[in-house]
């Protein structure tokens, strides 16, 4: 990628097989080259959703403040300062709950999930200065009407670029007054007795799925020494009903998205259960090296593309850490057919529960 005379070199993390992915995209270039007709090194800019750090090294003569929702974004972006030999005390960055950031520029790569962008446009409402210039990047193919609409809730005078390599800016200006700009989260009833509480964009976030449900009635017996992982948790409801069974066991919650993570802790309290914002099991496990149980309900869309490929690192990693008989509990699409590929890595792979879209896969190792 090309910006100020200067070429940058970008890496995607976790890495990727698909070498049609880069790092950055035409909306990266086109927020770089509408920014450069503001005095931008000497404002106060605030970066949202900027998955690979593109846009925090482009910029980082004016140290940004990036707004990280994922825990792979903060080491992708952590990964390629280095890959720029630009110093880490120049990364300054805050969670989307804890950003407390004048803006004269925001930068917005706006996401898949309406949820979260309005989210983010709460936020950038709030801190926005009334002279300031919110740039909001997105490809044409995946424009909605809703995008404008919600940018115009939150502002006064909001325009769009003409397309550029396929990609198209919303630009909005003057913030309007007496906006509810609040930060939330709202609760999902539903027929199992529990009340889940979670922030925007979390999945899932509506209701119960039936991929969950199917999984939640094929969890086992748990006992009180058990030490049990919810990977890539959600908001927690895997681990909310398991608590329900038992008081006594011990389980840790893993998540890469700190909004997930945020609202697995409204819903679990904090005895016996510890809460990781990590997109890996590099973590540290008080209560005993491994796990006796491991429940999963894998993610496969990541914004606007689909893989497999992280799914399948979580199982590695989950075999490693399975107690001698622990078992791998999953939840998947059956077209995702992930049996292919655990039968090569555990030792006994059994399909306990089906229906017409989904299946619970229990998967365990004799060691």
């Amino acid at each position: 990628m090309e910006f100020n005379q200067k070429k940058w070199n970008l890496e995607r993390y976790p890495k990727t097989k698909n070498r049609s992915l880069r790092a950055w995209s035409a909306v990266d270039e086109f927020i770089l080259s509408e920014i450069e007709q503001f005095e931008w090194e000497s404002k106060q800019v605030s970066i949202y959703h900027d998955s690979h750090g593109a846009l925090t090294c482009a910029l980082n003569k004016c140290q940004p403040l990036s707004v990280i929702h994922l825990n792979s974004q903060l080491k992708a972006t952590k990964k390629n300062f280095e890959l720029n030999k630009i110093p880490l005390e120049n990364l300054r960055w805050d969670n989307p709950l804890k950003m407390n950031n004048p803006i004269d520029i925001g930068l917005l790569k706006i996401p898949k999930s309406i949820a979260l962008f309005d989210f983010y446009l709460k936020s950038i409402h709030h801190y926005s200065k009334n002279d300031a210039t919110i740039l909001c990047g997105f490809m044409t193919r995946n424009f909605t009407p809703n995008m404008v609409s919600l940018a115009e809730y939150y502002f006064d005078n909001v325009s769009q670029t003409k397309a550029k390599k396929k990609a198209r800016l919303l630009i909005l200006k003057q913030p309007k007054k007496d906006i509810n700009n609040q930060l939330g989260f709202h609760e999902i009833k539903n027929d199992l007795g529990l009340t889940i509480k979670q922030y925007p964009s979390v999945f899932s976030d509506k209701k119960i799925d039936y991929g969950t449900r199917l999984l939640l009635e094929s969890i086992p017996k748990i006992n009180d020494h058990d030490v049990i992982l919810d990977l890539a948790c959600g908001n927690g409801i895997i681990a909310a009903y398991m608590r329900a069974q038992n008081t006594k066991c011990n389980i840790h919650l893993v998540d890469d998205s700190f909004l997930a993570i945020s609202s697995a802790k409204l819903n679990l309290s904090k005895e016996n259960t510890y809460f990781h914002w990590k997109n890996d099991l590099n973590i540290k496990i008080k209560t005993g090296k491994k796990f006796n149980l491991i429940t999963c309900n894998p993610p496969f869309h990541f914004e606007f593309e689909n893989t497999i490929e992280i799914a399948l690192n979580l199982f590695k990693n989950a075999k490693k850490h399975l107690t001698n008989n622990g078992t791998l509990l999953i939840v998947a699409n059956r077209h995702l057919n992930y049996t292919t590929h655990l039968v090569k890595l555990f030792d006994s792979v059994k399909t306990i529960k089906s229906n017409d879209k989904y299946e619970v896969i229990s998967c365990s190792v004799l060691r």
